[in-house]
Formats: structure tokens, C-alpha cells, sequence
């Protein structure tokens, strides 16, 4: 049995790692995933030998938290808090006043225990399962700057009179609560189109029993149950249609940007969108295994993988903490001896302590790769491994439509044979279809007017009909108007080039990459696009 959890409170690759170091010991668990990045876990394990409910436990007990529902978050509020008891504190240095400094010492006490607190909990229970995090850091940091300066406040040390460092505990755990409300903001950011793809779970479909409709979700769909397909839904699953046209737009499954015009017996893929039309479709894959369901798979498979330089940035993090802590107490101790300044060796050390504990390396490198990641499947570019990234790339197989063309049709030639224009104009006024967007912007800019037309109907895959005039596709595949069977106008079409397709295309040719032109168009289209171009294969 699989299951994905959300958890909470993982702030670096170490707090990852040991949730999956304390989830491999248990008997009966075969598998663990975990992605700090994401704030999930995946678990395969024996259901005869285990629960779900065991791995949350343990998960729990680490410190972290598996959430059921939305919780509701006080980050901005103790943000606040710590930025405006840091300004005092700053403004209570200027202003000599005897009892100044014990306003800083309240204020730095309640930012270390308000602000603190999530640091301390998260340190705790990394020391409980053996594995230090980058939140210890910041714990031994601010707590190290916290006590120094109450020492320092009642004359405990033994040496000349020191300087309280309270603004010091206080800045650090605003600024790296700052920076990690900041890197939580840009994860969610990152993952906005991923949680697009899930919404689709909870879309309403609309099923056909008895010729009655009833709305369920998207998973309360069976196989062989009837959904009702109308202009503008998404198609929730693969299914075949058994009644009626419809035209859908697959562009975001297959990168076609032109309609496909959907009969009696055609496969329709989940995701792909009805422009127009209505249609009766049979289920014939449930949620599960639809088609893009496989793809939200294919997604969170990617974003779980790791290549090699986030995997060396794993094993170098999980030695950084205990390496830090060890480098910060010999700074402490060469300085000490060195000028017997125990103030500036403190310093010193806290410098060393303070300056490591966000640890770039372990939460750049996997934070850049998400974001890599999303940003190209928001751009429609699916990649399985985020090995990809670190390949070197010789051979690019790039489509025609959508890619190095607009992939909206423009008119190219009108060959008349009466009087068309503002019939053509007023007859596509009634349509959204690609090329009936085309013929209208190609009327218009000669001019043209509309007319009032009555008894105007459309018939999907054929065309627009009104009062004895039609204006569709012809026997050769052009756009014709025609008045009681004669020809009036035909219309032909080309895809314009976009404008950045030569210059991207030079781009990869001086850097070696030999670019081949893949395509399920027309032959003699693609040719001409690739002659454009200066694409040889």
C-alpha cells in the first residue's frame, strides 16, 4: 500500500532525512520518499504489518506535524511582532536611559520565546532522532547571544564591563524567520500550477441515469457510468463518446493548439477542454487511471527524484550542522586564549554559528530544481527525471504547432466568386473557432460590415448556416462560402512563424545542437515552415 502525506515543519534536507532514516526502521515499510520542497511524504509499506496511522505517529514524534486540514497560520502576526520589538530595541540604544537596556532584555526574551519557539521544538527533536538540523543552529545561536547578554546585564563575567548583545538573539530569529516566511512563500509560488493539475480532483461531473443528471466528484465516477459533455466543460476522464459532435482543445495533453472535431465512437482524453458542441461520453477509465491523472503522477514522481548534485547536497548537509557547531566552539577557544577577550571570542564564535545556519547549499540547490521543474510544466514541458537538467544535450526534437508557429491560422488567399465579404464577416460573428476567428480579423481589416442574418445555426465539424447561406469546410479542405450549392469564396490558411523561433533556432546551432523538426501535419506545410527556418531534417 502507498500513501502521501502532507507534513509540516521540515525546513532543510535534514529534516527530511530523518524522517525517512525513522520511517525505514519500521517493520513492514519497503519504501520512503520525502520532499522538504514540496512538504510531502510517500511511504510504501505492508498494511498486514503497519497502518497509516503508525506512520503518522512517527512522524509526530519527530517533531512534525502530518495535517488533515488547512491550518491556520500566525506567521505575519509574529513576524510583526519581531520586526517591531527590533526596531525598539534599536531606537532604545540611541536613548540613553538607565532602564533602556532591560527594555531590550524583555523584548529580545519574548522574540526568543514568541519567535524562537518553532527553532527550539525543531532542534529538540532533531537531537532526538540523532540528526542535527539547521534550526539547532539557530536555537544554540540566538540562545548563546541571549544568555552572554544577561551575564553581561548583572556583571557575571569576570572581566571588564561587557556589552549586552540583545539585539543580536532578537535580529537572528527575525531575520531567519524572515527568510524562511519568505522561502515558504516562493515554494508556494512554485508549485501554484501543480495545484492546478490536483484541482481537477474536485471538479463536478455531470452523470447521466435514467435521463436525469446528477452532479458527483470527479473519483465518484465508475466505469460504464454516462457523463454529459456541454461547451466549456473539462473532460474529467478518458472516456468515448456515444452521442453527439463535440470540438475539444487537447493542447495542454498533446501541444496541438488547432480544435479536434470529436464523432460517435472517438476517444476523448481527460484534461482536454469542449469549445463546442454536446455529446454523451461512456467512462471507460476511472479517475485513478486517467489520463491525466498519470500525468499528475508523472509530476510528482519528477519533483521526488533527486539527480546527483541534489544528492551531494543531502550527504554534505547532513555532516554541515555537526561540522558548524564543532568549527564555531574552536573559534571561540582560539580567540579566547589568543587575546583573552572573552566578549570578541563570543563574537566571534556566534558569527561562525549565525552566518551558517540557513545553509544555502541544502536549500538552494533542491528549491532551484522545483522551480525548474514548474516553471517548465507551466510551459508545457514535461520532464520524468530532474536528471535532465545536468545532461548535456545533442539532438532537440522540436513540434511545428504552438512552438516555432503561432498555432492560430491567418487567411492567406481568397479566391472570390461574388460578392463575400460581409456575408463571411456576419456568417463567422456566430463562431469561436480558430479559423472562423481567422476569416472575420481578415474581413474586417478590408472593411467589412455586418449583416442581419436570421435562422443562423451551427453544426460541429461542418460549419455556420443561415437563411440559405453556409460557411464551412469543403470537399479539399479549405474553408468555402456557399449560397443554395455555389461557391462563393474560398478561403485558405497559413500558420505564421512566431517571431523569436529564428533566434532561439540560431541560438542552438551555435551551441552544436542540431535541431529536427517533428511534426503530424500536412508534409508540404512542414516543409515550408522548416525551409523558414533553415531546419534541415
Amino acid at each position: 500500500m502507498k500513501v502521501s502525506l502532507k507534513v509540516s515543519g521540515m525546513t532543510c534536507a535534514n529534516c527530511a532525512r530523518a524522517i525517512e532514516l525513522t520511517l525505514k526502521k519500521l517493520h513492514g515499510v519497503s519504501d520512503v520518499k520525502v520532499s522538504f520542497e514540496l512538504g510531502r511524504v510517500w511511504v510504501e509499506f505492508n498494511e498486514e504489518l503497519l497502518s497509516s496511522e503508525n506512520i503518522k505517529e512517527a512522524i509526530e514524534s519527530l517533531g512534525y506535524t502530518v495535517e488533515k486540514d488547512d491550518v491556520k497560520q500566525y506567521e505575519t502576526y509574529i513576524l510583526a511582532f519581531c520586526w517591531l520589538s527590533g526596531a525598539v530595541v534599536m531606537l532604545s540604544m540611541f536613548w540613553h536611559n538607565p532602564w533602556s537596556v532591560y527594555l531590550q532584555a524583555l523584548l529580545a526574551t519574548l522574540g526568543q520565546l514568541v519567535g524562537g519557539f518553532k527553532f527550539y521544538r525543531s532542534a529538540y527533536y532533531s537531537l532526538k532522532a540523532r540528526t542535527g538540523n539547521m534550526d539547532l543552529l539557530v536555537a544554540l545561536g540566538s540562545t548563546s547571544a541571549l544568555l552572554y547578554s544577561y551575564l553581561a546585564l548583572f556583571k557575571l563575567i569576570p572581566e571588564e564591563p561587557q556589552e549586552p548583545l540583545f539585539e543580536t538573539s532578537l535580529f537572528l530569529i527575525t531575520f531567519v524567520r524572515t527568510g524562511k516566511f519568505l522561502e515558504e512563500r516562493a515554494k508556494r509560488k512554485a508549485t501554484e500550477s501543480l495545484r492546478r493539475m490536483f484541482g481537477l480532483q474536485s471538479l463536478r461531473v455531470k452523470i447521466l441515469k435514467e435521463g436525469k443528471e446528477e452532479e458527483k466528484e470527479a473519483y465518484e465516477v465508475f466505469i460504464g457510468d454516462k457523463i454529459v459533455l456541454r461547451t466549456g466543460d473539462m473532460v474529467p476522464l478518458d472516456c468515448r463518446l456515444v452521442e453527439g459532435k463535440v470540438v475539444v482543445d487537447e493542447s495542454m495533453l498533446t501541444g496541438e493548439s488547432l480544435p479536434v472535431l470529436k464523432k460517435e465512437g472517438d476517444l476523448l482524453l481527460s484534461g482536454s477542454v469542449v469549445l463546442n458542441g454536446y455529446g454523451v461520453a461512456k467512462v471507460e477509465k476511472s479517475f485513478s487511471k486517467s489520463y491525466v491523472s498519470l500525468l499528475i503522477k508523472l509530476v510528482e514522481s519528477a519533483l521526488v527524484k533527486k539527480p546527483k548534485v541534489q544528492r551531494l547536497a543531502d550527504r554534505v548537509s547532513h555532516y554541515f550542522v555537526q561540522f558548524v557547531i564543532a568549527l564555531s566552539f574552536l573559534v571561540f577557544l582560539l580567540w579566547f586564549f589568543k587575546t583573552g577577550d572573552i566578549q570578541r571570542a563570543i563574537t566571534f564564535s556566534l558569527a561562525v554559528m549565525v552566518i551558517s545556519c540557513p545553509c544555502a547549499f541544502g536549500i538552494a540547490v533542491p528549491l532551484a530544481i522545483m522551480v525548474g521543474l514548474t516553471r517548465a510544466y507551466q510551459r508545457g514541458v514535461l520532464i520524468k527525471n530532474p536528471e535532465a537538467f545536468e545532461k548535456k544535450v545533442d539532438i532537440l526534437l522540436m513540434d511545428k504547432t504552438g512552438t516555432l508557429t503561432e498555432g492560430k491560422p491567418k487567411v492567406k488567399e481568397v479566391r472570390s466568386y461574388g460578392d463575400y465579404l460581409d456575408l463571411a464577416y456576419s456568417l463567422f460573428l456566430k463562431s469561436n473557432h480558430p479559423y472562423s476567428v481567422a476569416i472575420r480579423e481578415y474581413c474586417q481589416s478590408l472593411g467589412a460590415k455586418q449583416l442581419s442574418l436570421k435562422d443562423c445555426r451551427g453544426e460541429v465539424g461542418v460549419g455556420v448556416f443561415c437563411e440559405g447561406y453556409m460557411l464551412g469546410k469543403g470537399k479539399n479542405g479549405q474553408t468555402v462560402l456557399v449560397q443554395d450549392g455555389k461557391v462563393l469564396a474560398e478561403f485558405y490558411f497559413e500558420e505564421s512563424i512566431k517571431e523569436s523561433a529564428k533566434e532561439v533556432l540560431e541560438y542552438f546551432k551555435r551551441m552544436g545542437i542540431e535541431v529536427i523538426l517533428v511534426s503530424g501535419d500536412d508534409e508540404e506545410r512542414v516543409k515550408r515552415v522548416a525551409e523558414q527556418l533553415n531546419i534541415e531534417k
